[in-house]
């Protein structure tokens, strides 16, 4: 009696396999993808013990320690300031202007900008500073 024995192929895929080809396509992805960078200006602001969190959309004017001066987080001339800062403010409900100058920052650049500001309709004032803790 002659018994033939069938041998078919295993079509199953071994663990370890699987393992390689997620850890090939996650390369491949980190390699491909975009970073994201926030575009932001750098400054070192001075530290207060009783800072507080703001969370309305405000004006905010920085200066940087190398005296560049921004409105809104774009970068503004000196020269130019007060024609949109004059239109923000035209804009704005409380007239609300928070000053971030960089804690290296000359004085006289921000009471200069502060002069500015009062010139075209600025009301109130905040100096923003980071939480000592």
């Amino acid at each position: 009696m002659n018994i033939k024995v069938h041998h078919e192929p295993e079509s199953t895929l071994s663990p370890i396999s699987i393992a390689d080809i997620v850890l090939l396509l996650l390369i491949f992805f980190l390699l491909t993808s975009t970073y994201v960078l926030e575009p932001g200006i750098k400054i070192k602001l001075p530290g207060s013990t009783s800072a507080e969190v703001t969370s309305k959309k405000e004006i905010r004017v920085t200066i940087t320690r190398e005296g560049q001066l921004f409105l809104n987080d774009k970068s503004v001339g000196f020269g130019e300031f007060s024609t949109l800062l004059k239109e923000a403010l035209e804009k704005s409900e409380d007239k609300l202007i928070i000053l971030r100058a960089d804690k290296s920052c000359e004085l006289d650049k921000v009471i200069r900008i502060m002069d500015m500001a009062r010139e075209v309709g600025g009301k109130k004032f905040l100096i923003a500073t980071r939480r000592i803790e």
